[in-house]
């Protein structure tokens, strides 16, 4: 009996694929490298037959990957070779707890799915900058992708989950690991991120690229929706004087959505039209902008956006005297409309806004400390110009992280992906900043693809080491997405 026959036993004819035609639209990837193929797509529809096969997997020693849509952005594709455990007909939304502010999901769920689903609630969660609406909630969550609420109690979303071993076992993280947990009762609700015993074994799985286990559902944070928000809009010429705005506000403790763009993500993000606003919009923007939402919830949300709006306005007249603070945007119109374009992911059935530029788009994005941002813009910039990239179309995003503690930095390199030139060159310019920006202690927490993992690894041989070891005990047959080791 082959694989196919084998996989068909466990879920049904239906749901195991294998003719190229219907493997291709698992192959699409938003990336410069090939594309790669798995032998077999499985798609599992419930917990018990993600279970049976990965148990079947690690039993035949046959290498599995599991995706959650097919939304496939920074390396996160298809396997080459192997069985692709397709996850995204979970779509179950279990439960809205709204007391706890919690919301639990599987991995098929996505940003519009979700979205909406909160809204009639009153609730909502906290969403990166605009993402694609049909990319996974948890699966963005697990890679860490940044808030663009840069408070502290949303540097991770994630409060507990249940995984699936590369073994085949079932383990839940946090308090969602109590006996009894999710009946009728329970004082439990999983909102408590660490345990059970010493370690925190959600780590393992964040950022890990589906080489530690498989996500099954995971409780997520929400928020009740605010009712009242104020929105900004403050221009700056140097990305030094952002930083040391961001700094300034932040020390105050307010505000919700903060972050800064340069004019061309801004211009994409904004522009109604690519092929008649965009360029206009782009000139009339300035080279960098740091949008701001104050908001207020249920309870005394005006005096709230009074007395932060008093102290934002403090902050300029000592700190960025030289600038305004705006509600209106240059070339686009009022304010108003941040709160949706922020809180929601980017419409469905529209050009994805990182590909309305070109095509395509390549992220180069890393850690740092909120005063070197700087010093990566002009690294970048100088790398782009000595490889014959127009540093001119370079998106730029610098996010604040924990009150400004540290920043997400990411650098948009776009480019026409049937253009094999331009292709080489932004391979060229990706690759030699990675090297620039470790030699500056970029922190790469997320070093996916091999360019990035291979320079990253080398300079941090005994962690490497140990994330090898930790693998091997969890994954003793390495079938789960083996050539990817997690950081």
């Amino acid at each position: 009996m082959n694989l196919k026959e084998e996989l068909m036993k466990i879920v049904g004819p239906e749901a195991v694929l294998d003719d190229p035609d219907a493997l291709e639209p698992y192959t699409v990837r938003h990336s410069l490298w090939p594309t790669l193929w798995p032998n077999v797509v499985v798609s599992a529809g419930n917990m018990e037959e993600s279970q049976k096969v990965i148990q079947f997997a690690n039993e035949k020693k046959v290498p599995l990957k599991p995706s959650s849509s097919g939304v496939h952005f920074r390396e996160s594709g298809p396997i080459l070779g192997g069985i692709l455990l397709d996850l995204s007909k979970m779509k179950g939304i279990t439960k809205i707890d709204n007391r706890n502010r919690k919301v639990t999901v599987e991995p098929g769920v996505t940003w519009g799915e979700l979205t909406e689903e909160l809204k009639k609630q009153g609730m909502r969660t906290i969403l990166p900058l605009v993402p694609h609406t049909d990319s996974s909630v948890l699966v963005s969550c697990l890679e860490r992708d940044p808030s663009v609420i840069p408070m502290f109690e949303y540097g991770e979303l994630i409060l507990s989950m249940q995984m699936i071993w590369p073994t085949g076992e079932l383990f839940r993280t946090g308090s969602a690991a109590t006996i009894g947990f999710g009946k009728e009762g329970n004082l439990a609700e999983g909102c408590y991120p660490y345990g059970p015993g010493p370690i925190d074994a959600m780590r393992l799985m964040q950022g890990a690229q589906g080489t530690m286990g498989t996500a099954l559902w995971g409780n997520i944070k929400t928020e009740r929706l605010p009712v009242v928000n104020k929105s900004y809009f403050i221009p700056f010429e140097h990305s030094e004087d952002v930083v040391e705005a961001i700094y300034a506000i932040l020390r105050k403790r307010i505000g919700h959505e903060c972050f800064a763009v340069n004019s061309v993500d801004l211009a994409g993000l904004l522009a109604k039209d690519m092929a008649t606003d965009y360029v206009k919009l782009e000139k009339k923007l300035p080279p960098w902008s740091v949008l701001m939402i104050l908001s207020g919830a249920k309870y005394f949300p005006e005096d709230k956006i009074a007395y932060e709006k008093e102290a934002l306005f403090e902050v300029r007249n000592h700190v960025f005297p030289f600038t305004e603070i705006l509600d209106v945007i240059p070339g686009y119109g009022s304010t108003k409309s941040l709160p949706g374009l922020l809180r929601n992911p980017w419409p469905a059935g529209e050009t994805y806004w990182k590909e309305r530029f070109k095509g395509a788009c390549q992220d180069l994005f890393f850690i740092t400390t909120m005063e070197k941002a700087p010093v990566f813009v002009d690294t970048v910039r100088q790398i782009a110009a000595e490889q014959g990239y127009d540093q001119r179309e370079i998106g730029m995003y610098i996010q604040p992280i924990e009150f400004g503690a540290g920043a997400h930095v990411e650098f948009n390199l776009f480019y026409d992906p049937d253009n094999a030139e331009e292709i080489e060159t932004v391979k060229q310019v990706y690759t030699e900043s990675i090297k620039e920006a470790l030699r500056l202690e970029a922190h790469f927490t997320r070093p996916y693809g091999k360019v990035t993992a291979d320079l990253v690894y080398e300079k941090a041989a005994s962690y490497t080491m140990l994330a090898k070891k930790t693998k091997e005990i969890l994954d003793p047959n390495n079938i789960m997405n083996p050539g990817t080791l997690c950081f």
